[in-house]
Protein backbone atom coordinates (compact mmCIF):
# COMPACT_ATOMS: atom_id res chain seq x y z
CA UNK A 1 0.00 0.00 0.00
CA UNK A 2 1.64 2.84 -1.11
CA UNK A 3 2.37 6.07 1.03
CA UNK A 4 -0.12 9.15 1.14
CA UNK A 5 1.87 12.04 -0.32
CA UNK A 6 2.06 15.05 1.95
CA UNK A 7 0.91 18.38 0.88
CA UNK A 8 1.19 20.27 4.10
CA UNK A 9 4.46 21.71 3.00
CA UNK A 10 2.59 23.76 -0.04
CA UNK A 11 2.25 27.92 0.59
CA UNK A 12 -1.58 26.91 -0.39
CA UNK A 13 -4.50 25.06 0.93
CA UNK A 14 -5.68 22.31 -1.69
CA UNK A 15 -9.23 24.53 -2.46
CA UNK A 16 -7.37 27.55 -3.08
CA UNK A 17 -4.94 25.66 -5.23
CA UNK A 18 -7.10 24.56 -7.23
CA UNK A 19 -8.89 27.83 -7.85
CA UNK A 20 -5.42 29.45 -8.63
CA UNK A 21 -4.56 26.05 -10.83
CA UNK A 22 -7.87 26.96 -12.99
CA UNK A 23 -6.76 30.59 -13.47
CA UNK A 24 -3.13 29.71 -14.50
CA UNK A 25 -4.71 27.28 -17.32
CA UNK A 26 -6.97 30.49 -18.60
CA UNK A 27 -4.00 32.18 -18.79
CA UNK A 28 -2.10 29.47 -20.42
CA UNK A 29 -5.47 29.00 -23.26
CA UNK A 30 -5.34 32.48 -24.04
CA UNK A 31 -1.31 32.73 -24.59
CA UNK A 32 -1.19 29.85 -26.66
CA UNK A 33 -4.26 30.06 -28.90
CA UNK A 34 -2.81 34.29 -29.41
CA UNK A 35 0.39 33.15 -30.12
CA UNK A 36 -1.15 30.62 -32.86
CA UNK A 37 -2.92 33.37 -34.46
CA UNK A 38 -0.36 36.08 -34.40
CA UNK A 39 2.13 33.38 -36.10
CA UNK A 40 -0.39 31.38 -38.42
CA UNK A 41 -2.05 34.93 -39.65
CA UNK A 42 1.69 36.31 -40.28
CA UNK A 43 1.19 38.58 -37.19
CA UNK A 44 4.19 37.60 -35.90
CA UNK A 45 6.76 36.97 -38.75
CA UNK A 46 10.66 37.53 -37.74
CA UNK A 47 13.33 36.19 -39.93
CA UNK A 48 14.21 33.64 -37.29
CA UNK A 49 10.58 32.26 -37.25
CA UNK A 50 10.89 31.98 -41.28
CA UNK A 51 13.79 29.97 -40.49
CA UNK A 52 11.79 27.53 -38.63
CA UNK A 53 8.67 27.79 -39.59
CA UNK A 54 7.36 24.54 -39.40
CA UNK A 55 9.18 23.60 -35.99
CA UNK A 56 6.97 27.04 -34.62
CA UNK A 57 4.22 25.85 -35.72
CA UNK A 58 4.50 22.64 -34.12
CA UNK A 59 5.43 23.63 -30.96
CA UNK A 60 2.37 26.65 -31.06
CA UNK A 61 0.09 23.49 -31.72
CA UNK A 62 1.35 21.32 -29.10
CA UNK A 63 1.28 23.93 -26.71
CA UNK A 64 -1.89 24.74 -27.44
CA UNK A 65 -3.14 21.35 -27.23
CA UNK A 66 -1.21 20.39 -23.85
CA UNK A 67 -2.97 23.87 -22.53
CA UNK A 68 -6.65 22.17 -23.18
CA UNK A 69 -5.55 18.81 -22.19
CA UNK A 70 -4.26 20.42 -18.23
CA UNK A 71 -7.21 22.21 -18.71
CA UNK A 72 -9.37 19.55 -19.08
CA UNK A 73 -8.08 17.60 -16.32
CA UNK A 74 -8.10 20.20 -13.59
CA UNK A 75 -12.12 19.81 -14.04
CA UNK A 76 -11.84 16.57 -13.42
CA UNK A 77 -13.23 15.68 -10.02
CA UNK A 78 -10.21 13.56 -9.02
CA UNK A 79 -7.77 15.99 -10.04
CA UNK A 80 -5.00 16.43 -7.46
CA UNK A 81 -4.15 20.34 -7.99
CA UNK A 82 -0.80 19.79 -6.54
CA UNK A 83 0.20 17.76 -8.50
CA UNK A 84 -1.30 19.20 -11.52
CA UNK A 85 -0.01 22.76 -10.73
CA UNK A 86 3.79 21.31 -10.80
CA UNK A 87 2.74 19.30 -14.37
CA UNK A 88 1.74 23.06 -15.42
CA UNK A 89 4.12 25.15 -14.71
CA UNK A 90 6.83 22.51 -15.83
CA UNK A 91 5.17 22.28 -18.80
CA UNK A 92 5.19 26.16 -19.34
CA UNK A 93 8.53 26.66 -18.51
CA UNK A 94 9.34 24.06 -21.40
CA UNK A 95 7.29 25.21 -24.09
CA UNK A 96 8.19 29.32 -23.49
CA UNK A 97 12.20 28.28 -22.96
CA UNK A 98 11.84 26.80 -26.66
CA UNK A 99 9.35 29.47 -28.23
CA UNK A 100 12.29 31.85 -26.21
CA UNK A 101 14.79 30.45 -28.75
CA UNK A 102 12.52 30.23 -31.54
CA UNK A 103 11.13 33.94 -31.75
CA UNK A 104 14.68 35.50 -31.36
CA UNK A 105 15.48 35.90 -27.34
CA UNK A 106 15.01 38.23 -24.95
CA UNK A 107 13.25 40.60 -26.81
CA UNK A 108 11.03 38.83 -28.37
CA UNK A 109 8.39 39.34 -24.78
CA UNK A 110 8.82 35.48 -23.84
CA UNK A 111 11.51 36.25 -21.25
CA UNK A 112 8.49 38.10 -19.10
CA UNK A 113 5.98 35.13 -20.02
CA UNK A 114 8.58 33.11 -18.51
CA UNK A 115 9.55 35.14 -15.25
CA UNK A 116 5.76 35.16 -14.76
CA UNK A 117 5.71 31.06 -14.64
CA UNK A 118 8.62 31.15 -11.93
CA UNK A 119 6.18 33.47 -10.45
CA UNK A 120 3.48 31.23 -10.40
CA UNK A 121 5.86 28.53 -9.52
CA UNK A 122 6.81 30.89 -5.91
CA UNK A 123 2.94 30.81 -5.28
CA UNK A 124 1.84 27.25 -5.87
CA UNK A 125 4.84 25.64 -4.96
CA UNK A 126 7.64 24.55 -2.28
CA UNK A 127 10.38 26.87 -1.87
CA UNK A 128 12.64 24.09 -3.45
CA UNK A 129 11.13 23.01 -6.60
CA UNK A 130 9.97 26.80 -7.26
CA UNK A 131 13.84 27.16 -7.20
CA UNK A 132 14.73 24.55 -9.30
CA UNK A 133 11.78 26.21 -11.93
CA UNK A 134 13.59 29.61 -11.82
CA UNK A 135 17.17 27.95 -11.94
CA UNK A 136 15.59 26.52 -14.86
CA UNK A 137 14.50 29.66 -16.37
CA UNK A 138 17.77 31.21 -15.94
CA UNK A 139 19.51 28.50 -17.82
CA UNK A 140 17.40 29.41 -20.54
CA UNK A 141 17.86 32.90 -20.44
CA UNK A 142 21.55 31.94 -20.13
CA UNK A 143 21.54 29.49 -23.17
CA UNK A 144 19.56 31.56 -25.65
CA UNK A 145 22.44 34.55 -24.78
CA UNK A 146 25.03 32.37 -25.57
CA UNK A 147 22.73 30.91 -28.87
CA UNK A 148 22.68 34.91 -29.89
CA UNK A 149 26.24 35.38 -29.56
CA UNK A 150 27.13 31.95 -31.29
CA UNK A 151 24.76 31.85 -33.95
CA UNK A 152 23.59 35.17 -34.58
CA UNK A 153 26.52 37.00 -33.92
CA UNK A 154 24.87 39.15 -31.54
CA UNK A 155 26.27 41.54 -28.86
CA UNK A 156 27.32 40.79 -25.31
CA UNK A 157 25.22 42.96 -24.02
CA UNK A 158 22.45 39.97 -24.28
CA UNK A 159 24.90 38.15 -21.85
CA UNK A 160 24.37 40.95 -19.36
CA UNK A 161 20.42 41.11 -19.83
CA UNK A 162 19.91 37.59 -19.64
CA UNK A 163 21.92 37.65 -16.17
CA UNK A 164 19.65 40.68 -15.36
CA UNK A 165 16.25 38.96 -15.99
CA UNK A 166 17.93 35.97 -14.42
CA UNK A 167 18.45 37.68 -11.06
CA UNK A 168 14.85 39.13 -11.44
CA UNK A 169 13.63 35.62 -11.62
CA UNK A 170 14.92 34.65 -8.37
CA UNK A 171 14.03 37.43 -6.16
CA UNK A 172 10.70 37.28 -7.70
CA UNK A 173 10.33 33.89 -6.52
CA UNK A 174 11.76 34.23 -3.25
CA UNK A 175 9.49 36.85 -2.58
CA UNK A 176 6.53 36.03 -3.84
CA UNK A 177 6.97 32.28 -2.43
CA UNK A 178 7.40 33.78 0.86
CA UNK A 179 4.16 35.81 0.68
CA UNK A 180 2.67 33.03 -0.16
CA UNK A 181 3.51 31.17 3.37
CA UNK A 182 2.69 34.54 5.29
CA UNK A 183 -0.46 34.31 3.69
CA UNK A 184 -1.00 30.72 4.13
CA UNK A 185 -0.17 31.66 7.72
CA UNK A 186 -2.61 34.51 8.03
CA UNK A 187 -4.94 32.16 6.01
CA UNK A 188 -5.01 29.81 9.21
CA UNK A 189 -5.40 31.99 12.00
CA UNK A 190 -8.07 33.90 10.60
CA UNK A 191 -9.87 30.46 9.78
CA UNK A 192 -9.04 29.80 13.48
CA UNK A 193 -10.26 32.61 14.59
CA UNK A 194 -13.68 32.14 12.63
CA UNK A 195 -13.99 28.99 14.22
CA UNK A 196 -13.43 30.26 17.52
CA UNK A 197 -16.13 33.16 17.36
CA UNK A 198 -18.48 30.81 15.39
CA UNK A 199 -18.10 28.40 18.69
CA UNK A 200 -18.55 31.76 20.95
CA UNK A 201 -21.45 32.72 18.79
CA UNK A 202 -23.02 29.53 19.59
CA UNK A 203 -22.36 29.54 23.55
CA UNK A 204 -23.79 33.13 23.55
CA UNK A 205 -26.82 32.21 21.70
CA UNK A 206 -27.22 28.80 23.99
CA UNK A 207 -26.68 31.03 27.09
CA UNK A 208 -29.11 33.96 25.57
CA UNK A 209 -31.56 31.02 24.94
CA UNK A 210 -31.54 29.60 28.24
CA UNK A 211 -31.76 32.40 30.84
CA UNK A 212 -34.74 32.45 32.32
CA UNK A 213 -34.87 36.78 31.92
CA UNK A 214 -36.77 37.23 28.53
CA UNK A 215 -34.01 39.01 26.62
CA UNK A 216 -35.21 41.71 23.60
CA UNK A 217 -32.69 43.14 21.13
CA UNK A 218 -33.80 46.09 18.64
CA UNK A 219 -32.51 48.53 16.25
CA UNK A 220 -33.02 52.67 16.43
CA UNK A 221 -36.29 51.91 14.75
CA UNK A 222 -37.32 49.52 17.37
CA UNK A 223 -37.47 46.32 15.09
CA UNK A 224 -36.77 43.36 16.96
CA UNK A 225 -33.51 41.36 16.02
CA UNK A 226 -33.24 38.70 18.81
CA UNK A 227 -35.41 37.57 21.34
CA UNK A 228 -35.00 34.43 23.48
CA UNK A 229 -37.24 32.12 24.89
CA UNK A 230 -38.42 33.61 27.87
CA UNK A 231 -39.05 36.65 26.28
CA UNK A 232 -41.18 34.99 23.22
CA UNK A 233 -43.57 33.72 26.48
CA UNK A 234 -43.85 37.12 28.14
CA UNK A 235 -44.70 38.95 25.28
CA UNK A 236 -47.56 36.96 24.34
CA UNK A 237 -46.36 34.39 22.53
CA UNK A 238 -45.75 36.41 18.72
CA UNK A 239 -45.57 35.59 15.03
CA UNK A 240 -41.82 34.98 14.15
CA UNK A 241 -42.80 37.34 10.99
CA UNK A 242 -43.85 40.75 13.32
CA UNK A 243 -40.66 41.92 14.32
CA UNK A 244 -41.64 46.04 15.43
CA UNK A 245 -41.75 46.50 19.01
CA UNK A 246 -44.48 48.72 18.92
CA UNK A 247 -46.58 45.77 17.41
CA UNK A 248 -46.22 43.25 19.39
CA UNK A 249 -45.91 45.23 22.67
CA UNK A 250 -46.59 49.23 22.39
CA UNK A 251 -46.75 49.30 26.62
CA UNK A 252 -42.82 48.57 26.77
CA UNK A 253 -42.27 50.67 23.67
CA UNK A 254 -43.56 53.39 25.27
CA UNK A 255 -41.37 52.82 28.34
CA UNK A 256 -38.54 52.22 25.56
CA UNK A 257 -38.96 55.70 24.34
CA UNK A 258 -39.05 57.32 27.71
CA UNK A 259 -36.06 55.55 28.69
CA UNK A 260 -34.80 57.07 25.68
CA UNK A 261 -35.50 60.69 26.10
CA UNK A 262 -34.02 60.16 29.93
CA UNK A 263 -31.94 57.46 30.64
CA UNK A 264 -31.55 58.20 34.52
CA UNK A 265 -35.47 57.55 34.31
CA UNK A 266 -36.77 54.91 37.29
CA UNK A 267 -38.41 52.08 34.83
CA UNK A 268 -41.59 50.84 36.83
CA UNK A 269 -43.38 47.64 36.61
CA UNK A 270 -46.04 47.33 33.25
CA UNK A 271 -48.55 45.21 32.13
CA UNK A 272 -48.60 43.78 28.89
CA UNK A 273 -52.15 43.74 26.96
CA UNK A 274 -50.84 41.11 24.99
CA UNK A 275 -50.01 37.83 27.77
CA UNK A 276 -51.38 40.07 30.96
CA UNK A 277 -48.11 39.75 32.21
CA UNK A 278 -46.62 41.84 34.52
CA UNK A 279 -42.73 43.12 33.96
CA UNK A 280 -39.87 44.63 34.94
CA UNK A 281 -38.09 45.70 31.82
CA UNK A 282 -34.28 47.09 32.35
CA UNK A 283 -32.85 48.82 28.85
CA UNK A 284 -28.91 48.95 27.90
CA UNK A 285 -27.83 50.52 25.34
CA UNK A 286 -24.90 49.03 23.02
CA UNK A 287 -22.09 51.20 21.69
CA UNK A 288 -20.99 50.77 18.22
CA UNK A 289 -22.13 50.49 14.29
CA UNK A 290 -24.31 47.09 15.20
CA UNK A 291 -27.86 47.56 13.78
CA UNK A 292 -28.39 46.15 17.38
CA UNK A 293 -28.28 49.13 19.43
CA UNK A 294 -30.77 48.66 22.62
CA UNK A 295 -30.82 45.23 24.75
CA UNK A 296 -34.04 45.15 26.70
CA UNK A 297 -33.99 42.78 29.90
CA UNK A 298 -37.38 41.57 31.19
CA UNK A 299 -38.24 40.24 34.13
CA UNK A 300 -41.72 38.56 35.23
CA UNK A 301 -42.65 41.15 38.21
CA UNK A 302 -44.56 37.94 39.93
CA UNK A 303 -41.07 36.31 40.02
CA UNK A 304 -39.34 39.35 41.09
CA UNK A 305 -41.63 39.73 44.06
CA UNK A 306 -41.26 36.03 44.91
CA UNK A 307 -37.74 36.11 45.44
CA UNK A 308 -37.59 38.96 47.54
CA UNK A 309 -40.33 37.05 49.95
CA UNK A 310 -38.63 33.74 49.95
CA UNK A 311 -34.99 36.29 50.53
CA UNK A 312 -36.87 38.34 53.29
CA UNK A 313 -38.57 35.06 54.56
CA UNK A 314 -35.20 33.06 55.08
CA UNK A 315 -33.43 36.25 56.59
CA UNK A 316 -36.75 36.82 58.59
CA UNK A 317 -36.40 32.84 59.78
CA UNK A 318 -33.03 33.67 60.87
CA UNK A 319 -33.33 36.61 62.75
CA UNK A 320 -35.85 35.05 64.31
CA UNK A 321 -34.36 31.62 65.02
CA UNK A 322 -31.16 33.77 66.57
CA UNK A 323 -33.91 36.28 68.67
CA UNK A 324 -35.78 32.62 70.01
CA UNK A 325 -32.66 31.27 71.47
CA UNK A 326 -31.70 34.11 73.18
CA UNK A 327 -35.56 34.51 74.65
CA UNK A 328 -35.50 30.70 75.42
CA UNK A 329 -32.72 30.79 78.51
CA UNK A 330 -34.63 33.85 80.26
CA UNK A 331 -37.72 31.95 79.74
CA UNK A 332 -36.75 29.36 81.66
CA UNK A 333 -35.56 30.82 84.58
CA UNK A 334 -39.17 32.45 84.69
CA UNK A 335 -40.70 29.25 84.63
CA UNK A 336 -38.60 27.61 87.40
CA UNK A 337 -38.96 30.82 89.81
CA UNK A 338 -42.69 30.49 88.92
CA UNK A 339 -42.46 26.73 89.87
CA UNK A 340 -40.67 27.26 93.08
CA UNK A 341 -42.72 29.91 94.01
CA UNK A 342 -45.67 27.36 93.21
CA UNK A 343 -44.28 25.08 95.42
CA UNK A 344 -43.95 27.55 98.58
CA UNK A 345 -46.49 27.30 101.83
CA UNK A 346 -46.42 30.70 102.31
CA UNK A 347 -47.89 32.00 98.58
CA UNK A 348 -51.29 33.35 98.68
CA UNK A 349 -54.49 31.97 96.96
CA UNK A 350 -54.71 35.49 95.32
CA UNK A 351 -51.20 35.09 94.01
CA UNK A 352 -51.23 31.65 93.31
CA UNK A 353 -53.42 32.36 90.20
CA UNK A 354 -51.08 34.94 89.36
CA UNK A 355 -48.19 31.99 89.28
CA UNK A 356 -50.62 29.97 87.21
CA UNK A 357 -51.40 33.06 84.69
CA UNK A 358 -47.30 33.46 84.45
CA UNK A 359 -46.65 29.53 83.49
CA UNK A 360 -49.83 29.50 81.21
CA UNK A 361 -47.98 32.42 79.60
CA UNK A 362 -44.65 30.81 79.71
CA UNK A 363 -45.82 28.00 78.14
CA UNK A 364 -47.44 29.39 75.10
CA UNK A 365 -43.95 31.68 74.61
CA UNK A 366 -41.84 28.29 75.06
CA UNK A 367 -44.65 27.23 71.99
CA UNK A 368 -44.14 30.14 69.94
CA UNK A 369 -39.62 30.08 70.36
CA UNK A 370 -40.11 26.14 69.48
CA UNK A 371 -41.90 27.18 66.29
CA UNK A 372 -39.92 30.12 65.25
CA UNK A 373 -36.40 27.66 65.59
CA UNK A 374 -38.64 24.88 63.83
CA UNK A 375 -38.52 27.87 60.86
CA UNK A 376 -35.11 28.44 61.39
CA UNK A 377 -33.38 25.27 61.34
CA UNK A 378 -35.85 23.56 58.23
CA UNK A 379 -33.86 20.91 57.00
CA UNK A 380 -34.23 19.82 53.35
CA UNK A 381 -36.64 17.45 52.28
CA UNK A 382 -35.98 13.74 52.08
CA UNK A 383 -39.09 12.52 49.86
CA UNK A 384 -40.47 8.79 49.95
CA UNK A 385 -43.29 6.91 48.51
CA UNK A 386 -45.23 5.16 51.70
CA UNK A 387 -49.11 4.67 51.44
CA UNK A 388 -51.07 7.16 53.07
CA UNK A 389 -53.88 5.28 54.42
CA UNK A 390 -52.33 3.39 57.39
CA UNK A 391 -50.16 6.77 58.22
CA UNK A 392 -53.43 8.85 58.32
CA UNK A 393 -54.63 6.25 60.04
CA UNK A 394 -51.86 6.17 63.14
CA UNK A 395 -52.08 10.02 62.40
CA UNK A 396 -55.68 9.79 64.17
CA UNK A 397 -54.64 7.31 66.82
CA UNK A 398 -52.37 10.27 67.92
CA UNK A 399 -54.77 12.82 68.06
CA UNK A 400 -57.28 11.41 69.83
CA UNK A 401 -54.72 9.89 72.30
CA UNK A 402 -53.39 13.92 72.50
CA UNK A 403 -56.46 15.71 72.80
CA UNK A 404 -59.43 13.27 74.18
CA UNK A 405 -61.55 16.06 74.37
CA UNK A 406 -61.84 16.66 70.82
CA UNK A 407 -63.70 14.82 68.19
CA UNK A 408 -61.63 14.05 65.69
CA UNK A 409 -63.96 12.11 62.53
CA UNK A 410 -61.56 10.30 59.51
CA UNK A 411 -63.38 9.57 56.61
CA UNK A 412 -60.71 7.84 53.89
CA UNK A 413 -62.33 7.34 50.44
CA UNK A 414 -61.82 4.38 48.62
CA UNK A 415 -60.01 2.85 51.90
CA UNK A 416 -59.95 -0.76 49.66
CA UNK A 417 -56.79 0.87 47.49
CA UNK A 418 -53.86 1.52 47.27
CA UNK A 419 -52.84 5.30 48.33
CA UNK A 420 -48.75 6.09 47.45
CA UNK A 421 -47.92 9.18 47.73
CA UNK A 422 -44.83 10.83 47.79
CA UNK A 423 -43.83 13.15 50.17
CA UNK A 424 -41.46 13.93 53.25
CA UNK A 425 -42.71 11.84 56.39
CA UNK A 426 -41.86 14.16 59.39
CA UNK A 427 -42.40 16.62 57.60
CA UNK A 428 -45.73 15.91 56.60
CA UNK A 429 -46.54 14.57 60.04
CA UNK A 430 -45.23 18.07 61.26
CA UNK A 431 -47.28 20.40 58.37
CA UNK A 432 -50.88 18.30 59.32
CA UNK A 433 -50.44 18.37 63.33
CA UNK A 434 -50.26 22.42 62.89
CA UNK A 435 -53.16 22.09 60.43
CA UNK A 436 -55.24 20.13 62.93
CA UNK A 437 -53.53 22.26 66.22
CA UNK A 438 -55.19 25.07 64.01
CA UNK A 439 -58.78 23.63 63.68
CA UNK A 440 -59.25 22.51 67.15
CA UNK A 441 -58.29 25.90 68.29
CA UNK A 442 -60.84 27.19 65.85
CA UNK A 443 -64.01 25.08 66.13
CA UNK A 444 -67.08 24.99 68.26
CA UNK A 445 -69.64 27.51 68.21
CA UNK A 446 -72.11 28.58 70.54
CA UNK A 447 -75.21 26.24 68.93
CA UNK A 448 -71.78 23.26 67.89
CA UNK A 449 -69.50 20.85 70.02
CA UNK A 450 -66.43 21.05 68.84
CA UNK A 451 -65.83 18.83 65.80
CA UNK A 452 -62.71 18.06 63.43
CA UNK A 453 -62.70 16.30 60.27
CA UNK A 454 -59.52 14.64 58.88
CA UNK A 455 -60.44 13.47 55.06
CA UNK A 456 -58.51 12.18 52.56
CA UNK A 457 -60.17 11.39 48.67
CA UNK A 458 -57.92 9.34 46.28
CA UNK A 459 -58.51 11.14 42.91
CA UNK A 460 -55.86 9.18 40.34
CA UNK A 461 -57.61 10.46 37.05
CA UNK A 462 -55.50 14.04 38.27
CA UNK A 463 -52.25 12.53 39.66
CA UNK A 464 -53.60 13.61 43.10
CA UNK A 465 -55.15 12.69 46.34
CA UNK A 466 -56.58 15.37 48.53
CA UNK A 467 -56.24 15.90 52.32
CA UNK A 468 -58.90 17.83 53.84
CA UNK A 469 -58.94 19.21 57.79
CA UNK A 470 -61.98 21.25 58.60
CA UNK A 471 -63.55 22.39 61.29
CA UNK A 472 -66.94 23.33 62.66
CA UNK A 473 -66.09 27.35 64.15
CA UNK A 474 -67.14 30.52 62.72
CA UNK A 475 -65.19 30.93 59.93
CA UNK A 476 -62.49 33.32 58.60
CA UNK A 477 -63.53 37.02 57.65
CA UNK A 478 -63.65 37.68 53.98
CA UNK A 479 -61.35 40.45 54.72
CA UNK A 480 -58.92 38.29 56.50
CA UNK A 481 -58.46 35.41 54.04
CA UNK A 482 -55.24 37.18 51.61
CA UNK A 483 -53.09 37.16 55.47
CA UNK A 484 -53.72 33.44 57.05
CA UNK A 485 -50.50 32.28 55.69
CA UNK A 486 -48.30 35.09 56.61
CA UNK A 487 -45.93 35.27 59.25
CA UNK A 488 -47.21 35.98 62.78
CA UNK A 489 -50.37 36.86 61.50
CA UNK A 490 -53.02 35.39 63.70
CA UNK A 491 -56.84 35.82 64.91
CA UNK A 492 -56.50 34.13 68.16
CA UNK A 493 -55.10 35.49 71.51
CA UNK A 494 -53.04 32.01 72.14
CA UNK A 495 -51.85 31.47 68.56
CA UNK A 496 -48.44 32.43 67.54
CA UNK A 497 -49.01 33.18 63.77
CA UNK A 498 -46.28 31.06 62.50
CA UNK A 499 -48.15 27.49 62.27
CA UNK A 500 -50.18 28.02 58.65
CA UNK A 501 -47.01 29.59 57.72
CA UNK A 502 -44.51 26.61 58.29
CA UNK A 503 -47.39 24.19 57.26
CA UNK A 504 -47.43 26.02 53.51
CA UNK A 505 -43.87 26.06 53.69
CA UNK A 506 -43.47 22.72 54.37
CA UNK A 507 -46.21 21.72 51.74
CA UNK A 508 -44.04 23.91 48.97
CA UNK A 509 -40.90 21.91 49.39
CA UNK A 510 -42.43 18.77 48.62
CA UNK A 511 -44.40 19.86 45.92
CA UNK A 512 -47.65 20.00 47.30
CA UNK A 513 -50.10 22.64 47.28
CA UNK A 514 -52.25 23.89 50.34
CA UNK A 515 -55.26 26.12 50.07
CA UNK A 516 -57.88 27.15 52.16
CA UNK A 517 -61.54 27.99 52.00
CA UNK A 518 -64.15 29.69 54.77
CA UNK A 519 -67.65 29.86 55.25
CA UNK A 520 -68.75 33.05 57.49
CA UNK A 521 -70.87 30.63 60.94
CA UNK A 522 -69.87 27.10 59.06
CA UNK A 523 -66.30 26.19 59.73
CA UNK A 524 -63.08 26.63 57.77
CA UNK A 525 -61.79 23.79 55.50
CA UNK A 526 -58.02 23.53 54.33
CA UNK A 527 -56.87 21.22 51.65
CA UNK A 528 -53.49 19.55 50.86
CA UNK A 529 -52.96 18.37 47.36
CA UNK A 530 -50.45 15.62 47.35
CA UNK A 531 -48.62 14.14 43.76
CA UNK A 532 -49.68 10.24 43.88
CA UNK A 533 -47.39 7.38 43.10
CA UNK A 534 -47.36 4.84 40.83
CA UNK A 535 -48.63 1.52 43.29
CA UNK A 536 -46.45 -1.20 43.11
CA UNK A 537 -47.73 -3.39 40.25
CA UNK A 538 -47.72 -0.23 38.06
CA UNK A 539 -43.99 0.19 39.16
CA UNK A 540 -43.52 -3.68 38.34
CA UNK A 541 -44.40 -3.17 34.93
CA UNK A 542 -43.15 0.23 34.31
CA UNK A 543 -39.81 -2.03 35.12
CA UNK A 544 -40.80 -4.80 32.74
CA UNK A 545 -41.55 -1.84 30.24
CA UNK A 546 -38.33 -0.98 30.27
Amino acid sequence: MGRKADFSNYPLPEGLTSRVVTYLNLFRLVISLALMFAFFTGVLITPHVLDKGGITGTVLISYFIMAIFLAIEARRRAARPFFLAQVSLFTDVLFLSILLFIFGGLESGMAILLIFAAAGAAILLPLRIALFLASLVVLAFIGEALAGMLLRDESRSELIQAGLYGTTTFVITIIVNLLSYLLRDYRLIAEQQAVELTRLEQINELIIRRMRSGVVAVDAESQIQLMNESAWFLLGSPAAKRKSLADIAPELEESLNKWRDNPSLDITPLTLQSSQAQILPKFVSLPGTSSIRVLIFLEDNDVVSQRALEISANSMAKLSGSIAHEIRNPLAAISHAAQLLDESDKIAESDSRLVDIIFNQSHRMDGIVENILQLSRREKSRPEIFELTEWLNDLALEIESALPEIQLELQIGSADRETLVLFDRSQLHQALWQLLENAIRHAGREDATPRVILQMEHKPATGYCVITIEDNGPGIPQEQMARIFEPFFTTHKQGSGLGLYIARQLCEVNQAELTVDSTPGTGTRFHVRLALARSKSERIIGMQGT
